[in-house]
């Protein structure tokens, strides 16, 4: 080996013990920073270690847990001197340096303002609007800060545009987003599961208990609009007038109802009944005639209210019997309510048990989370009726008649029967003993896996779950199907 080639390989070496000595330090260096940073956040978060924890965490990619990581900041707290805490109340700037101490900062604010987001979402039932979110944004920030630090803090709070970008990258940050909140029954958690546990218990038991091969139908009601006002789309600036969406008082508020039927068995849904019901003003007799004519998979039912009822619910009964014909008895068929007024009457239990069919109701203040209706038709479908009455309106001028708002409905429903929802009934729970429930559902009831609930009869204890807390009905009655059957309550 010459004298030049072992010349280029020291030269080498040495590069290579200078690159390794600068990684160290730079790696010495960020430890240094990172430990005043974490020290920073516990300080000035009011001495919380479960906060300067999560920085910590976030910011070494370790795989200690929180408890741990709260217990390592709080030695190097212990540890460090009181120079250094004096200096870091007092000055922080001069100990980190502005980028790093503003990340540190950022950060406090940040969680506190996240932690606040959580509470007025799941306890008080809020979603923030942006004013909420940047004044409490300005309350999160530490107390004990020098001004200088406080207004550069609160610098991307100054413009709209400034406060837009700030929040939209706080959400993306910490995976929130603009949304509604849903409204559902104020239920304690317990209750919710305890109350799926008895609908699955009855579920289970009937199938478990059924002769011939289960057919379970869902049927609900829900209100459809005449004129749907505020959908959102593209609209163009004008410097003369202002774009408006005319229509009447009357057509805004005018209502009919969809009764609707679907089922887990794709060849049976084409069969089930689809009808609109609507009061005499809304339905005259001549939109009566053509719309059988239009649409004959749609029944459209002129009355006195466009709201149900026992006599109505009755006259549903005969029809779906009608349409399922000899399914009645090569099926054992249930059908799936909720418990509104008009579908609980001894007249319709004593009329389904006649024609063959099994009542089964969803427990009070449920149906979001185990009624397929609603948890998986009902949104789907009104979206699609929608836009294709927006599209019918702007083909006729803006001025859509009433046998075009049909034929805007006729097609969301004939896209709703062709479709399937087996896996509608599955992620409810309500078939295969729970095995397909969704994620959404478990997390919603705070499961971690889907529950084994065992097909057996429901006590009495569990049948009142299943029912108003105030009825006074036979509970029994509607369990087992049979008018004779009571619970016996004994005398203490």
């Amino acid at each position: 080996m010459s004298s030049a080639q072992l010349a280029e390989i020291q030269r080498r070496i040495a590069n290579v013990s200078r690159r390794l000595r600068r990684m160290q330090e730079r790696t010495q260096r960020r430890a240094r920073v990172l430990r005043l940073q974490t020290l920073l956040v516990y300080i000035y978060s009011g001495h919380q270690s479960d906060v300067a924890a999560r920085f910590w965490v976030s910011h070494t990619g370790t795989s200690l847990s929180l408890g741990e990581a709260a217990a390592h900041v709080e030695w190097l707290y212990i540890s460090a001197s009181v120079d250094e805490k004096v200096e870091m109340m007092l000055n922080p700037r001069r100990s980190l340096g502005l980028r790093p101490l503003m990340v540190a900062l950022r950060f406090i604010v940040e969680l506190q303002l996240l932690s606040w987001v959580q509470f007025q979402n799941y306890e008080c039932g809020v979603a923030p609007s942006r004013k909420m979110l940047l004044d409490h944004a300005q309350s999160c920030v530490p107390k004990d800060l020098p001004p200088s630090l406080t207004a550069r803090l609160l610098r991307p709070f100054k413009t709209a545009r400034s406060q837009r970008k700030a929040l939209a990258a706080f959400r993306m940050k910490h995976r929130c987003k603009l949304g509604k909140l849903r409204s559902e029954a104020p239920i304690p958690l317990a209750e919710k599961q305890d109350k799926a546990l008895a609908f699955y218990q009855w579920c289970n038991y009937w199938q478990a208990n059924t002769e011939r091969e289960p057919l379970l139908i869902n049927m609900d009601e829900s209100s459809l609009a005449f004129h749907w006002s505020g959908l959102a789309g593209t609209v163009a600036e004008a410097a003369v007038s202002v774009a408006t969406d005319k229509a009447k008082l009357s057509s805004r508020r005018a209502r009919v109802t969809y009764l609707c039927c679907i089922t887990h068995d794709s060849t049976v849904q084409p069969l089930l009944p689809q009808v609109l019901l609507g009061n005499s003003r809304s339905f005259p007799l001549e939109f009566v005639k053509q719309a059988a004519e239009v649409e004959p998979g749609i029944t459209v039912w002129r009355e006195k209210s466009a709201w149900n009822s026992h006599r109505l619910m009755r006259k549903f009964l005969r029809l779906l019997c009608a349409r399922l014909g000899d399914l009645l008895k090569t099926r054992s068929v249930g059908l799936l309510l909720d418990f509104a007024p008009c579908h609980v009457h001894d007249s319709i239990f004593e009329l389904a048990r006649s024609a063959g069919l099994r009542l089964l109701f969803v427990p009070p203040g449920m149906t979001p989370l185990l009624q397929p209706c609603d948890t998986h038709c009902f949104a789907a479908f009104k979206n699609n009726a929608q836009e294709n009455w927006r599209v019918k309106k702007s083909e006729a001028g803006g001025h859509p008649t009433l046998l075009m708002w049909f034929q805007a409905v006729a097609a969301a429903v004939h896209d709703l029967v062709h479709r399937s929802w087996a896996r509608a009934f599955e992620s409810d729970g309500i078939l295969q003993q729970q095995r397909n429930m969704s994620s959404h559902l478990l997390k919603q009831l705070h499961w971690s896996t889907a529950p084994q609930v065992p097909p057996v009869w429901p006590s009495e204890e569990v049948a009142t779950l299943l029912f108003p807390r105030n009825w006074c009905g036979n509970r029994a009655k509607y369990i087992s199907g049979n008018p004779d059957v009571w619970y016996i309550r004994t005398l203490n």
